[in-house]
């Protein structure tokens, strides 16, 4: 193991639910958190083919609030995560989006898992 590049510590692995303030409906996902750094995280929100609500793309910016403000996140220091997993979702593909807000907008980029685990040190399982 390389002592400069430990690897991250998963701290939360839950069923996160939330009420959409648009849709007046609850919605859930899988939360799952990990530590990189002192004061560094990975928040990955996977979406759940059993969700009935919004889906985490749709509640995006809802949910980076709730999630920072719940678990004291810094927004500058976490570095934010979509995970798909469903049958038949993007070709039956694995796909994680890394989400980025500026100027009031969101934007996304495709990021491997492969890359992904080389980040945080460790294997990622599906939903």
């Amino acid at each position: 193991m390389n002592l400069s590049n430990p690897p991250a510590i998963l701290s939360v692995d839950l069923l996160f639910t939330w009420r959409s303030k648009i849709a007046k409906i609850d919605c859930k996902c899988r939360l799952r958190i990990y530590k990189i750094a002192f004061d560094k995280f990975v928040v990955i929100v996977s979406e759940l083919s059993d969700n009935l609500g919004r889906s985490i793309t749709e509640e995006a910016l809802t949910l980076s609030h709730l999630i920072c403000h719940k678990f004291a996140l810094k927004p500058t220091k976490t570095m934010w995560l979509e995970h798909y997993y469903p049958k038949g979702y993007l070709g039956n593909e694995e796909v994680y989006e890394q989400l980025a807000l500026m100027q009031c907008n969101l934007w996304s980029s495709r990021i491997k898992k492969q890359n992904l685990e080389a980040l945080l040190g460790v294997k990622l399982e599906s939903c």
